[in-house]
């Protein structure tokens, strides 16, 4: 039977607006900080929970000694596996909204209230799903509806600010095969299900931002084990492979829901997130030293010529893809060569400048002030 540590939410007769939900393995210290930064607020409005999946160092005695009745801790019967422990924490949350968090992110709980507001706010407007991305702005919502919603949401992103609406996602009848068969994010799957009942947001909350709780230097990752730099979840092969899930996925379901000119869209702008992935990202990731520290791998420098050898590639091995599965079309064919151009003139030379401006200024000190002159140069973000 589960554990449990505190006091139900239900129990105030008062429902949360959100339950923040933190899957645990192995990161005690980092997830007792995370439900402490959370609980900083003195809000009644929201509630923590944490699924513990049989850690086996002290997370179960540390979590114990939480006494707040808007916390909640349940220790599993059995070893669930990560997918399946995220699936169980958003279970476990009353609130009306689910908000997934990593056990090694940053949060700022004193800024609950204003996620509160906006996801009122979204509520209102009949949302669904939403990502809590960076440090709040004037401006801090961006709704989307139909494709334009699953072309800005249906993706592979990094969990924590995944905001699920809980009675859809209670109401989803196949998501735990989701969580079973994803390759490393499953809420893609479930992301399309919820934005077909109602609309996708981003909201800027300034709740989760700031990096992590750990030291990514000193503590290895657990998603890779002993892998082949060219073959961890990052590297080109495994993200092409993820694009075509994504594709798969949309194009039998969606066919009838959709013109062809509104799903090619969609995949216009995955296949442009692809060569992204496969040409800057890369490209990114590999020379950023605490990175590849944090993966276990040693810093590579990609050249140009790794990035256009890896958006070809891409296009190849898509074009192929698409017509073994007899879904290709010249609209198709059309689009990748245009998002392969833009990928050429823009993609590259972005991640170029930007490695070589960043390792120049950030000794300087006028890194942080290029980013935060960005920040303000940007356009309004009103719905």
């Amino acid at each position: 039977m589960n554990n449990i540590i505190g006091v139900r939410s239900q129990e105030s007769g008062v429902r949360p607006v959100v339950s923040f939900c933190i899957p645990v393995y192995n990161n005690a210290e980092a997830a007792l900080k995370i439900v402490n930064d959370l609980l900083v607020s003195d809000d009644a409005r929201f509630e923590v929970v944490v699924s513990d999946d049989c850690s086996t160092d002290n997370a179960k005695e540390l979590l114990s000694q939480v006494k707040d009745p808007r916390f909640r801790y349940f220790r599993n019967e059995k070893n669930l596996g990560a997918h399946k422990n995220w699936e169980h924490s958003l279970e476990l949350g009353q609130g009306e909204y689910l908000y997934l968090i990593m056990g090694r992110d940053k949060m700022h709980g004193e800024n609950i209230p204003n996620l509160i507001q906006l996801l009122e706010y979204c509520r209102d407007n009949n949302v669904t799903y939403l990502k809590d991305r960076g440090r709040p702005k004037k401006s801090p919502r961006k709704i989307y509806s139909g494709i334009d919603a699953l072309a800005a949401f249906v993706d592979y992103n990094h969990p924590t600010g995944t905001i699920f609406y809980r009675n859809y996602f209670m109401e989803i009848p196949n998501r735990g095969h989701y969580f079973e068969i994803a390759d490393m994010y499953p809420e893609a799957y479930v992301a399309k299900e919820l934005l077909m009942k109602g609309k996708g947001a981003f909201i800027s909350s300034g709740l989760s931002y700031g990096g992590f709780v750990i030291d990514k230097k000193k503590i290895k990752s657990t998603v890779e084990h002993d892998v082949n730099l060219f073959e961890t979840y990052f590297a080109p092969k495994r993200r092409t492979l993820q694009f075509y899930e994504l594709i798969d996925m949309i194009d039998p379901a969606l066919s009838g829901i959709f013109t062809p000119k509104e799903l090619n869209m969609y995949f216009g702008v995955k296949f442009y997130s692809l060569l992204k992935n496969v040409s800057y990202e890369w490209y990114s990731w590999l020379r950023d030293p605490e990175q590849m520290a944090h993966y276990g791998q040693k810093v590579h420098c990609v050249t140009v010529r790794e990035m256009v050898q890896n958006i070809r590639k891409a296009y190849s091995d898509t074009k192929a893809h698409l017509k073994e599965n007899g879904t290709y079309t010249a609209m198709k064919d059309r689009t990748m060569h245009l998002r392969m151009l833009e990928a050429y003139f823009v993609l590259i030379p972005h991640a170029i400048v930007k490695y070589h401006a960043k390792r120049l200024l950030k000794p300087l000190g006028l890194w942080e002030v290029l980013k935060f002159v960005k920040s303000k140069l940007k356009p309004s973000r009103l719905p």
